[in-house]
Parts: structure tokens; sequence; C-alpha cells
């Protein structure tokens, strides 16, 4: 049983929200799961329906949950949205938001890639192969999508740098936008014969050469973003 909350209006739907983010952010909440009802959140936290339904909205503006009417508060703990917003007002034009973010890769990426293959063991690198293979010709996009970004992902976290993998993490939708322009133009081929040679790079050890495999695959894609 949560303690109860005793306060303003105001400042109580704000620590319903920070209670609530605490739980999300500890995994108490997992993502993709339904916060239990506004009545039952209300009666938990002693507040009334209109403060939980205050908070919610709080929470979905960060990107913390999703509300769906009829079916209740989803998880997504999706931290980018706010930078997305910021990122859409700093850049107005599509097109030039997307390019600008290929580049800002292009000053991380290589080095996670470098850091990767310095860090690599079997089980890491089993991994990565993996993911990998799983980016085959023939999948629907949405899918080589996901395994596209999958795979950088998984080089990220070999990289052991958490604070590079949330920036990452931060402008993961441009980069679903993006892949999704690049692979419809030039198809998965390419993108796998490009990851293979970072794969292969980061699974010998060889980080000079991951590091230049990953700058030349991020060109490569601002390339095709022209």
């Amino acid at each position: 049983m949560y303690p109860v909350i005793h306060s303003s209006r105001s400042t109580l739907s704000d620590e319903v929200l920070e209670k609530l983010t605490i739980q999300i952010a500890d995994g108490s909440f997992k993502i993709g799961s339904l916060l239990p009802a506004e009545r039952q959140l209300a009666v938990q936290l002693g507040v009334s329906r209109v403060v939980i339904r205050e908070a919610a909205k709080k929470l979905e503006q960060q990107g913390l949950v999703s509300i769906h009417h009829g079916i209740g508060i989803r998880v997504t703990n999706d931290r980018s949205l706010q930078l997305q917003q910021t990122l859409n007002l700093a850049v107005p034009e599509n097109r030039e938001r997307l390019r600008q973010c290929a580049q800002a890769r292009m000053f991380i990426e290589p080095e996670l890639a470098a850091s990767a293959a310095q860090r690599a063991v079997p089980s890491n690198v089993c991994r990565l192969q993996a993911i990998h293979e799983a980016l085959v010709d023939g999948s629907e996009i949405e899918e080589s999508i996901r395994q596209d970004m999958n795979f950088h992902d998984a080089v990220a976290e070999l990289a052991g740098n958490k604070v590079l993998g949330v920036m990452l993490q931060s402008v993961a939708e441009l980069g679903r936008m993006s892949r999704g322009l690049t692979l419809a133009k030039c198809g998965v081929r390419l993108a796998r014969e490009q990851h293979l040679r970072i794969f292969s790079a980061i699974a010998t050890g060889d980080a000079a050469f991951a590091r230049r495999a990953m700058k030349a695959h991020l060109l490569s894609a601002l390339g095709d973003l022209s």
C-alpha cells in the first residue's frame, strides 16, 4: 500500500508524478504493461481521480506512459519524446533534421564500435552475430528497421558506455525514420554487408577497423538521405 499523500491539488499531482516516475524507472511497472486502474491508483495513493488524471497527463508529456481511453495507461518509458519535440522546433524541416541526426551519430558510433572491439568476449560476439544474421533480404521493411536498430544498440551495449547509449536512444525515433528511407531506397543487402564489416572487426578485436567500418557505414547512410 502506498502512503497517503496530503497537499494542495497542484502539488498532489506532482507528488504522484514523482512516485510513479520512480516506480517506472526502477522497473516496478514494466514497459508495455498497464498501470493500475485510475480508481485503484486513487485509493492506493489517497488522492482523487482528478489528481491521478493530471499526473498521468504529465507522465505522457514526459514520454513515460501513453494514455489509451477505454484501455488504460500503458508504460512506454520513452524519454526521447521531449527531445524529439525540441528537435522538431529547432530543425523544423524533416529531411534536414534526419541529416543532422545522421551527422551526430557519426561523432558517437565509430568510437562505440572501437570500444566494443576492445571489450569483445565470445558471449557478446555471439549475440551480435545473431542480431546481424537476423537482418536478411526479403524481410518486411519494419522488421529490417528493427533488426538494423538492434545491431547498433548491441554495439553500443558492448561498448559499455551507458551515457553514450542513452544519447543514441534519445534520437532513436529519428534513427527509425532515417532507416525507413535508406533501407527502402537501397535495400537490406548493402546494410547487411556494411554490418558484416563492423561485426567482423569487433569479433576480431580490431578497434581501428571497427571505427573505420562504422564511419563508412554512417557516411553511406548520410549520402542516401541526400
